[in-house]
């Protein structure tokens, strides 16, 4: 089992932040039997073996028709079917517990002091279609006590993600009792508040409360971690060439990702860092640190990563 490096005052960047979350994505060993409707996304445990020959396929029964650790695609469950199988070995999908923190937080029928909680319930979707199984608990209030426990109970999940937290708040000193922060801050445009940590060899995921930073840190990092675990390749995201109707300003000191709205090949920069602007965003654009942004009238190349998965 890897051992946490000692803390860095340093915001880390992306590429050394998923280097240290990804030392303890050891795969998942456990295993599930499941039957074929079900398949879709799953990784292997075992060869799936041929029952039935598929002649037009050159399959022979007791041939394997996919290997272990082969990711199963829709097109590949009519294949498999074809050739009477009806269940597969798999493994199971990588444990992640999702506790959102902030005394304003509720679940429901907010007053006027209140807010209904949004960050880690949007956050347990995306884990979900990106293969992991979801434990999304009620949210905590900023109290050294409850916190505690609340990381505490979610240890024995392979991940866990907690949202609404900053660095020198309460959560991120409870954190460093029980484990290792690895950094109170990451090199990203948005997302420099997010934190890394280790607790008894769990990896353990900070999350700002602004959604834009949220979401920005999740697909960088929680989805790559959650692809290490399960042992699936981590696709690209499909991509477009738009042209920008508008310039970006961006932090050249950090990896910066820029929302955009794009209507036919034009795509316009989106300056909000709320629930309305990750919703509206068809696109990210990444701009490498130190880089200069592209200008208003170049053309660039975007991401979808509301694709699934």
């Amino acid at each position: 089992m890897a051992h946490p490096p000692e803390p860095d005052d340093d915001a880390l960047a992306l590429e050394t932040a998923r280097r240290e979350l990804g030392s303890y994505a050891v795969p998942v060993d456990r295993t599930d039997r499941i039957p074929l409707s079900v398949a879709v996304g799953r990784v292997l445990a075992t060869d799936a073996t041929a029952v039935d020959a598929v002649s037009d396929a050159g399959i022979d029964p007791e041939t394997p028709v996919f290997e272990r650790g082969h990711q199963i695609r829709p097109a590949d469950v009519g294949l498999l079917r074809a050739a009477g199988v009806t269940e597969l070995l798999v493994y199971q999908r990588p444990q992640v517990g999702i506790v959102p923190t902030g005394d304003e937080l509720v679940q429901h029928g907010a007053g006027a002091d209140e807010r209904v909680e949004t960050a880690g319930f949007t956050l347990s979707q995306y884990v979900d279609r990106w293969g992991g199984k979801v434990t999304y608990r009620d949210p905590v209030a900023d109290d050294r006590p409850a916190l505690r426990m609340a990381v505490q109970r979610d240890l024995t999940r392979d991940v866990l993600v907690v949202t609404g937290t900053t660095p020198g708040d309460t959560l991120r000193g409870v954190v460093a009792d029980l484990g290792t922060v690895l950094t109170d801050e990451l090199r990203l445009d948005p997302g420099r508040r997010a934190g890394l940590a280790v607790v008894e060899d769990r990896p353990v995921v900070l999350l700002p409360e602004e959604p834009v930073s949220a979401h920005v840190v999740a697909v960088q990092l929680v989805r790559p971690l959650l692809k290490s675990f399960a042992g699936a390749p981590l696709t690209d995201h499909p991509h477009r060439t738009v042209t920008l109707a508008e310039g970006v300003s961006v932090d050249r000191d950090a990896r910066a990702y820029v929302p955009l709205a794009v209507e036919d090949d034009a795509a316009t920069p989106l300056s909000g860092r709320g629930l309305g602007t990750v919703t509206g965003a068809d696109g990210w654009l990444t701009v490498p640190a130190g880089e200069a942004p592209p200008a208003a009238g170049s053309d660039c190349e975007v991401e979808n990563w509301d694709y699934l998965p």
